[in-house]
């Protein structure tokens, strides 16, 4: 059975630990319900915490967080380094918004704060390229999303799996290597409300009003789910 291991790079507020435990234990939630064979195991990431085997899991998922890959973090260069030797010897790579963002600037693209303000509520992405090893042909998909950053450069090698006028690299991997997205398939409408209210402020009040009321619509997090599962047992070669 595989194992995937998450990398937690954010803790939850206060007001929702309780109901949500970690941005990890959400995924474990999401790929349980379609896989229940699939073990996990997670690492906290800012307490300096890495995988020291990369046998330990048979894929790894860096997730979301508040921090960017620009702040000066302690634990950034740690597992930007680290993120490097795993792409070296060959594992097998996740990333979700945060993760998809420091996956791209560690192995040689870039992600920054974009120009375009915030990008909130269920955002809808065109596909450009499938990686020969999917089983699937759909030609957009719509997940919820909630970033700044954006990433502005691929790294080496990588090709743009979806992406929108408004954040053109959505999504993108590296042959079966590397998978990120954007986008949150683990989050649901109620945690977004619950999250994204306390940033009316900083996100604006009608941009925020329009993503909440357009949340409850359905969304693909199930198709992106089974994406990364089919990625997580796709078999070595």
């Amino acid at each position: 059975m595989p194992v995937l291991g998450l990398l937690e790079t954010d803790v939850l507020y206060p007001d929702l630990l309780e109901d949500y435990r970690s941005y990890g234990h959400m995924f474990r939630t999401l790929l349980s319900e379609l896989d229940s064979h699939l073990e996990f195991r997670h690492y906290e990431v800012q307490q300096g915490e890495l995988p020291q085997d990369l046998n330990e899991c048979d894929a790894y998922l860096v997730t979301g967080s508040k921090t960017g890959v620009y702040d000066d973090a302690g634990w950034i260069a740690p597992l930007s380094d680290w993120i490097r030797q795993a792409y070296r010897e060959d594992a097998r790579l996740l990333g979700i918004c945060f993760g998809h963002q420091i996956l791209a600037h560690a192995l040689g693209g870039h992600a920054e704060k974009s120009d375009k303000g915030w990008g909130v509520g269920n955002h809808m992405t065109r596909v450009e390229h499938l990686p020969v090893w999917l089983n699937d042909d759909c030609s957009h998909f719509q997940l919820i999303y909630s970033h700044q950053d954006q990433v502005q450069q691929l790294p080496p090698g990588a090709r743009r799996l979806a992406g929108s006028e408004f954040c053109e690299n959505a999504s993108w991997f590296i042959n079966d290597q590397v998978l990120t997205f954007q986008g949150h398939p683990e989050f649901t409408p109620e945690y977004f409300r619950r999250l994204l209210e306390r940033r009316r402020e900083c996100v604006g009040t009608e941009l925020l009003d329009a993503a909440m009321e357009a949340i409850s619509q359905s969304n693909d997090s199930e198709r992106i789910a089974r994406w990364l599962l089919e990625f997580i047992h796709l078999p070595r070669t």
